[in-house]
């Protein structure tokens, strides 16, 4: 036993000491690097203070309360968590629309940046903040420290007192502001504030968006890792390219397209490899078809995006896939990119709802279950995602997603490049309608190229992937081997210590 653990112990510190270069290593780098093909890319300076999601959902680190990307329409701009001394009381997360985020997309990542901001804000129909609470407040305390926090932005007291008393009779509805507690301020352009808690609207004080907006954005904002947050999500985008082109690698055959979306543009899109070879879909989809879809229908998209990415300027150039999936004003504005990207995602994530091997049959586990509550059963839900298929006018595709307002399962065929991210609901499956998908093997047979998708073709363990990350139930794999190089390379360190430690004691048994 004495010579085991004589053994043992350099294997144990050399492990550690791996574990630890890594850190070291990473440490070192004081400028922040976005991988564009990272699901998980770490935002700030080397002190971490919050991670996004691929995509851009926030996470702060202080809380680890999360964020997601959208709120409606409207978009993520950054997070931070409010102290109050030691006390982390919440995490705060503001959302507006796409001009005012253009407006700062080329600046440097500096806070002056913040004034240009509040400025672009003025004229935006709506800017909302979610605090998300961390800590038990009572009723009265959360609506004083609001309000006095608004107080000396403002000149009209009387708006302070009445914010005040809808903050107060919002929480106390719920008895107090308990970890969990979801307050939403909306400012909107005609100057009020609209007060919810939980999702129920309390009711709105007039003059107050401007000011509101300057409690988290001015200068003595009463959050710094916000703001600290909302530079480095929003500036310095459009700029950073060069580096951020030459540090990334790019492997889109790897990763799971709810995270690939979030990609940036600089990063200039390419062709996917499949996930599988060209005659692995074969009897239920040729080869012939298959190669056509992706070489030709699929190759096509992504040039068309390059194409107008590439001729429209900054504006363009900051935006993600997903920021412009889920863009209404985008679809109305310019359609011919909306639809083109559009295609491009929905075929990135039509590919990997496909199986080349072990396809097929009913699914399993969580998935299952959730088809059963919202379906009665797996027949019932494949019946009407047939029935909507077939009776589909033209060209489209029919989705199975997760509605996280209604908590469920839903089933809608979208014409055209429709996708449901555009309504705020998360893709889970789909099958694409569009006729260069079936039309060489199946002519105007719908059925059974919808039947053979499902009989041999789904795959079912990625559909079950895409729900947990919809119900916040776990991380998608494809993050896993990304963590230790992105910020928490002592995780990588102890468990390098720990494996040390079990082959050890491994080694001791054998002995003995």
């Amino acid at each position: 036993a004495k010579r085991t653990r004589r053994a043992a112990a350099p294997l144990s510190m050399a492990a550690l000491l791996i574990g630890l270069c890594c850190f070291s290593s990473s440490s070192s780098h004081h400028a922040p690097v976005v991988d564009a093909a990272d699901p998980k890319t770490f935002l700030g300076t080397n002190n971490h203070k919050f991670w996004s999601l691929r995509g851009g959902s926030l996470v702060d680190t202080a809380t680890k309360i999360n964020f997601d990307d959208n709120l409606g329409s409207l978009s993520l701009y950054g997070v931070g968590v409010r102290k109050k001394g030691p006390i982390k009381v919440y995490s705060v997360g503001m959302y507006s629309d796409e001009s005012a985020k253009s407006s700062i997309a080329s600046l440097p990542k500096n806070k002056s940046a913040l004034t240009t901001l509040r400025k672009s804000l003025k004229s935006s129909k709506t800017t909302s903040f979610l605090l998300k609470m961390n800590f038990k407040v009572g009723a009265e305390k959360m609506a004083d420290a609001i309000a006095e926090s608004v107080d000396p932005r403002t000149s009209d007291k009387g708006a302070v007192e009445s914010l005040k008393k809808l903050i107060m009779d919002g929480v106390s509805a719920k008895g107090a502001a308990t970890p969990g507690t979801i307050l939403q301020f909306d400012c909107l352009s005609d100057g009020s504030v609209k007060v919810s808690v939980d999702g129920k609207a309390v009711g709105s004080a007039s003059g107050l968006s401007e000011p509101f907006c300057d409690v988290f954005l001015d200068d003595n904002g009463v959050s710094p890792a916000f703001r600290e947050s909302v530079v480095e999500n929003c500036c310095g985008v459009a700029s950073s390219s060069s580096s951020a082109t030459s540090t990334a690698t790019h492997s889109s055959s790897s990763h799971n397209p709810i995270h690939i979306i979030g990609s940036l543009f600089y990063h200039k899109l390419k062709l996917p490899k499949l996930p599988y070879k060209y005659n692995a879909l074969q009897p239920i989809i040729s080869e012939k078809t298959l190669r056509a879809h992706h070489l030709k229908h699929n190759a096509k998209y992504i040039e068309t995006v390059n194409q107008i990415v590439s001729e429209g300027g900054v504006s363009l150039k900051h935006l993600s896939m997903e920021q412009i999936v889920k863009s209404k004003t985008l679809k109305e504005s310019n359609p011919v990119l909306y639809n083109n990207a559009a295609q491009c995602w929905n075929h990135l994530f039509f590919f990997r709802c496909m199986s080349g091997s072990g396809g097929g049959g009913e699914p399993k586990g969580l998935l299952a279950k959730t088809i059963r509550r919202d379906f009665g059963s797996f027949d019932n839900l494949r019946k009407e995602m047939e029935s909507s298929s077939i009776k589909a006018f033209g060209s489209g595709w029919t989705w199975l997603a997760y509605d996280k307002k209604e908590k469920k399962l839903v089933v809608s065929t979208m014409t055209g490049a429709g996708n449901p991210l555009i309504e705020g609901i998360i893709p889970i499956l789909v099958i694409d309608m569009w006729e260069h998908a079936y039309y060489l093997d199946y002519q105007d047979n719908r059925k059974e190229y919808i039947n053979g998708f499902f009989d041999r073709l789904v795959n079912w363990k990625y559909a079950q992937q895409n729900l947990k990350h919809a119900m916040g139930k776990g991380i998608v794999p494809e993050t896993v081997h990304h963590v230790s190089h992105h910020g928490l390379p002592l995780v990588a360190a102890l468990f390098s210590a720990n494996l040390a430690k079990k082959t050890a004691v491994h080694m001791l048994f054998q002995q003995s």
